[in-house]
């Protein structure tokens, strides 16, 4: 994979012209190389086409036209995509600086991650980052998925090559109006296994406003449960009888490592195959996938601060 593989980034809005702006400028600022940025539009009324048409010599491509809902408008943005890594974003929600940067280093430090998640991160309405979801919670297993623990993979922060996207039949299923992009990862953990790192790469923003997601709460997430009945009712009947036992380990270990408890939290992990996180080393400026297990502080002991070798005591001149 080259040093800069092409990102394909599609954003799909409806009458979003409120925050719609905010969201083109996070993938544009972005400054990336090989950025393949896509604006599907489902024919907005609101002064949406304005905005996009500010930003269309930015475009690898774009289009104000009605549509069958927002999963036919990913559909339609990824047909028109390239890209070595895909992803998208809806209008009013935001990527961090220089997130894309961070992502293509992941993806060529390790060849073996075909999809990766950022840590999950929401905005408030005025555009403040806020942290609910973190480590240890954030890492998730086709295990952790087929005993129904799927809050919340995060669409926002997940990246993911277009060989898995190929794998897992180059579509979004129409069948679902809410959760859409649930139904997609139940097709990639076929086939990879989804990686999380410590860094973040984008937020959900709450709006306020009359917002899907919260509006259909409840319908989004029968949906979820029907995309994981599905999976299961593939499977034999040993095997769904493994996952009603590994439900109960699950209940029964979490709290350890949810609370991340030292020693007791090694076993969800092992239980549901979690794969291990994905740090940043500041020292050798290299990214590392290593275990999290709690840490002491640091200790300041006969005149030395003793933390991993992170910090020296130097003399002063």
């Amino acid at each position: 994979m080259p040093a800069f593989p092409k990102i394909s980034i599609v954003t799909v809005n409806y009458n979003g012209v409120q925050f719609l702006e905010e969201a083109i400028l996070s993938v544009l600022n972005q400054n990336y190389p090989q950025l393949e940025y896509i604006i599907i539009d489902g024919g907005s009324t609101d002064g949406s086409v304005e905005v996009i048409k500010k930003y269309e010599d930015r475009l690898a491509y774009w289009v104000s036209e009605k549509d069958e809902g927002q999963y036919h408008a990913v559909q339609k943005g990824f047909e028109k995509s390239t890209g070595e890594i895909m992803a998208w974003i809806n209008s009013d929600d935001l990527y961090v600086p220089n997130a894309f940067f961070a992502v293509a280093d992941i993806f060529n430090t390790f060849p073996k991650v075909d999809w990766l998640m950022g840590i999950p991160r929401e905005y408030t309405k005025q555009g403040s980052m806020m942290s609910r979801i973190s480590l240890p919670w954030g890492r998730w297993s086709k295990h952790r998925y087929y005993c129904f623990d799927f809050q919340f993979i995060q669409q926002e922060s997940s990246f993911w090559k277009r060989s898995l996207w190929e794998k897992a039949g180059s579509r979004m299923n129409p069948d679902y109006l809410y959760a859409g992009d649930m139904e997609l990862w139940s097709r990639f953990f076929r086939h990879a296994k989804l990686y999380t790192t410590v860094a973040t790469f984008a937020g959900f923003r709450y709006n306020g406003t009359h917002q899907r997601s919260i509006q259909f709460r409840k319908a989004y997430l029968e949906e979820c449960v029907r995309v994981i009945q599905s999976e299961l009712r593939a499977f034999s009947p040993l095997r769904r009888l493994y996952y009603i036992i590994l439900r109960v380990l699950g209940l029964m270990t979490g709290i350890f490592f949810f609370y991340d408890v030292p020693l007791f939290n090694l076993a969800f992990p092992l239980l549901f195959q979690l794969p291990a996180p994905i740090h940043y080393d500041f020292r050798t400026g290299t990214y590392r996938q290593k275990n999290l297990l709690v840490k002491l502080p640091p200790l300041f002991l006969w005149n030395r601060q003793l933390h991993q070798g992170m910090f020296r005591k130097t003399k002063s001149k």
